[in-house]
């Protein structure tokens, strides 16, 4: 029997909006099989920055993909008609916190949650790439890094990033005083592909880049967990 796999592309940074790792972008767009890819960006956790929206148009332009936006800041009158149309959604980085809000505030964690369970593709950057796990350790509360639940669609928690200021060893303290589960830690220019909430592959496009299972007593490449 066909088991629907529901796939989440977590990136850590880089990609169109920082204008880099273009392979990044890639690897999210061929994760689609369909041939007339209907593609799906939101800008929330920037406030809708125009630049961003501009960047991913012009990202994928002449690729023969049907290419739209929606400005959640403004508007969430047919939100859910527009994601249900979607092969693939992919959200950009900003204030994790601001964006986690606004779905909350206007019940569209459960559209998120439907579009998940139809087999449409989630991906995003840094606050787009973490919202999907049960929790998240964030810089967007305020000074320091500290933990903010996520929309719990991928079991532990994540943050991106890691390789910034001293975030790892935070994340790492967390973790050992279970303020947070064992989870992932992604470095800029690193995706993670998850299928049906389990780790299958790391697409790293910078050397000495990669994405990491921690736990109490273990920091490993993910690579290496997931074999």
């Amino acid at each position: 029997m066909f088991k629907l796999e529901k796939k989440i592309i977590a990136i850590g940074g880089g990609g169109f909006t920082h204008q880099s790792d273009y392979r990044l972008d890639d690897f999210v767009i061929n994760q689609s099989a369909n041939k007339n890819k209907k593609i799906g960006f939101l800008a929330t956790a920037s406030k809708d920055d125009q630049t961003k929206i501009d960047l991913f148009y012009k990202r994928f332009e002449n690729k023969n993909l049907e290419l739209s936006h929606f400005n959640l800041t403004s508007n969430v009158v047919g939100f859910s008609k527009w994601i249900f149309d979607k092969q693939l959604i992919y959200i950009g980085g900003g204030n994790t916190a601001y964006m986690l809000e606004l779905w909350k505030n206007y019940n569209l964690i459960n559209i998120f949650k439907k579009a998940y369970e139809k087999g449409i593709i989630l991906s995003g950057v840094s606050a787009g790439g973490v919202c999907w796990f049960d929790w998240i350790l964030t810089d967007s509360l305020g000074s320091g890094y500290k933990a903010l639940k996520g929309i719990n669609l991928i079991s532990g928690s994540c943050t991106p990033h890691s390789l910034e200021n001293n975030r790892m060893s935070k994340y790492q303290s967390e973790i050992k005083k279970n303020k947070l589960p064992p989870g992932v830690a992604i470095d800029d220019g690193v995706a993670v592909l998850f299928v049906n909430g389990v780790a299958k592959e790391v697409c790293s496009t910078r050397e000495n880049c990669d994405a990491y299972f921690v736990d109490k007593n273990n920091k490993i490449s993910l690579k290496e967990y997931i074999k």
